[in-house]
């Protein structure tokens, strides 16, 4: 009788043993190997982008030309145009890691212009003068309004900044203010009479077109801070009437313009 009581209680513990070391070993195991939970994948900000800029515009002009009585059209002598501040506002959507494209309007501030030409202020060759025997000196100032298309391709991030090359096409709305030509005659020319005219302005829309080139840097997950240069070509158009307002005179032969932009783009979904 005894004997049996100590094999049972020897078995007892035998089966006892059995289950415990399993449960030990999983214990163990949750300690040695704890669940591994990935962080979410961050992805850049892709969708709609709104986008704010300012620049600065050096023009290039291209000698405008004008009509005189008979219909012969002559080229002014000199023509300049002042740089001029440019502040514009876009949408755009970013396609992928590479490609994204805007709409864009700008405002580009008004410019001085000064030209000069040479011509005939009254007298004859019979007056023994040439006929060119004065100067003028003409003066102006216009605005622009641009609407343009773009698009881009994002070269590569590389620690925070993107660089770009872009192009775009669109339409460019020039309006002139009056051209005052305020003429002199030559010292001796005979017959000549100095006057100053003025001249009422043309407006009128012109086709345009642009290669943009620059880098982005991210300041946060939404927001990138753009540097950028484009190269612009405002084609040509009106530029002033005749004194009685009986047709267009004067034709400007376009402008190329550098300009220099800083702006902000902002990621909205």
């Amino acid at each position: 009788m005894s004997s049996t009581k100590k094999l049972n209680t020897i078995w007892a513990a035998v089966l006892a043993a059995g289950v415990a070391m399993p449960m030990t070993a999983n214990a163990a195991d949750l300690l040695v190997d704890p669940p591994v939970v990935e962080a979410p994948e961050v992805k850049s900000a892709g969708g709609w982008y709104l986008r704010g800029d300012i620049t600065y515009d050096y023009y290039d002009m291209d000698e405008p030309d004008f009509s005189v009585p008979g219909g012969t059209q002559v080229n002014f002598t000199s023509a300049d145009a002042d740089e001029a501040f440019d502040i514009g506002f876009g949408i755009g959507y970013q396609f992928n890691e590479y490609f994204r494209a805007d709409l864009t309007g700008e405002y580009v501030f008004e410019s001085d212009f000064t030209g000069s030409t040479r011509g005939n202020c009254g007298g004859t060759a019979a007056d023994g003068v040439s006929f060119l025997n004065c100067g003028s000196r003409d003066t102006a100032s216009f605005d622009v309004f641009k609407v343009m298309a773009n698009g881009y391709v994002d070269l590569g991030k590389f620690s925070g900044i993107t660089p770009y090359v872009g192009a775009g096409i669109g339409g460019a709305y020039v309006s002139w203010d009056s051209l005052t030509n305020a003429a002199t005659c030559d010292a001796g020319a005979i017959g000549c009479t100095s006057f100053t005219d003025v001249h009422q302005g043309e407006s009128s829309w012109r086709f345009s077109w642009a290669l943009h080139a620059g880098a982005s840097y991210d300041i946060s997950h939404n927001t990138k801070i753009d540097f950028g240069y484009t190269y612009n070509r405002i084609e040509s158009g009106d530029m002033f009437q005749w004194l009685d307002g009986s047709g267009t005179q004067g034709h400007d032969d376009g402008f190329d313009s550098h300009v220099f932009r800083a702006g902000l783009r902002y990621q909205i979904w």
